[in-house]
C-alpha cells in the first residue's frame, strides 16, 4: 500500500507543512503561554518532552487518516508560528473539524484568517468535504471573529465538560464556503 503524501499548502505569506522535530521548541513556547493555552482549551505541558508526544500524536493521527495538522510558517522563515488542524470524525466522512493556534507575537496580523482560508479551500476543493465545524471558547473573541469573517454560522453554545468553559460551535457548509472563498481569495491584512 502506498503511503499518503502530506499536503503542503501555501499562500502569499504562509507555508503550511508537516510538523517536524524542529517545531518542538516553538510549540513548547506557545503551549506554555498560559493565556494562549487557556484560549485554545489546551493543558499547559510540564516540560519540553511533551513536544515529542505532541509530534508523535500528530504523525500517528495523519497516518491513521484521523487528522491533518499543519505547522504554519511565514514564507521565507522556517520557524513555526502556529498550527492548524483538520480532524475527521468517525461517523461522517464528509465533515471535519478545524482548529488553529498562533503564537502571541503573530496575533492580529491576519495570519490566522489566511491559514484558515487556505485550509478551507483544501477541505472543500480537494477533499470535497461538505461541512467544516469549529469550536472556540466564548471569550476567544479573535477566533470567533476569524470564523465569522470566513462565513461560519453559529450552531450552538455549550459548556466544555473538561474545564467548565462556555464555548461556541460553528459550521461552514461546503457550498457556501466554496463561494465565499472564491469571492474573497486574498487575506484581510
Amino acid at each position: 500500500m502506498e503511503a499518503v503524501r502530506f499536503p503542503r499548502l501555501s499562500t502569499p505569506r504562509l507555508v503550511l507543512r508537516a510538523p517536524s522535530e524542529r517545531d518542538i521548541p516553538a510549540w513548547f513556547a506557545r503551549a506554555t503561554d498560559v493565556e494562549s493555552a487557556s484560549l485554545a482549551g489546551d493543558p499547559v505541558p510540564d516540560d519540553i518532552s511533551a513536544g515529542e508526544r505532541w509530534l508523535a500524536r500528530s504523525r500517528q493521527r495523519f497516518a491513521d487518516g484521523k487528522a491533518i495538522k499543519w505547522s504554519i510558517d511565514q514564507a521565507g522563515v522556517s520557524d513555526a508560528i502556529g498550527t492548524i488542524t483538520l480532524s475527521f470524525g468517525a461517523t461522517d466522512a464528509k465533515t471535519a473539524a478545524m482548529g488553529f493556534v498562533l503564537a502571541r507575537a503573530h496575533w492580529r496580523h491576519g495570519l490566522g484568517s489566511e491559514a484558515a482560508r487556505e485550509v478551507l479551500r483544501y477541505a472543500f476543493e480537494t477533499l470535497a468535504l461538505e461541512r467544516v465545524t469549529a469550536e472556540a471558547a466564548a471569550r476567544n473573541f479573535a477566533s470567533l471573529r476569524i470564523l465569522a469573517k470566513l462565513g461560519f454560522n453559529h450552531i450552538e453554545s455549550f459548556i466544555d465538560e473538561a474545564d467548565g468553559e462556555r464555548c461556541e460551535r460553528l459550521a461552514l457548509d461546503g457550498d457556501i464556503g466554496s463561494s465565499l472563498l472564491a469571492s474573497n481569495p486574498m487575506p484581510d491584512c
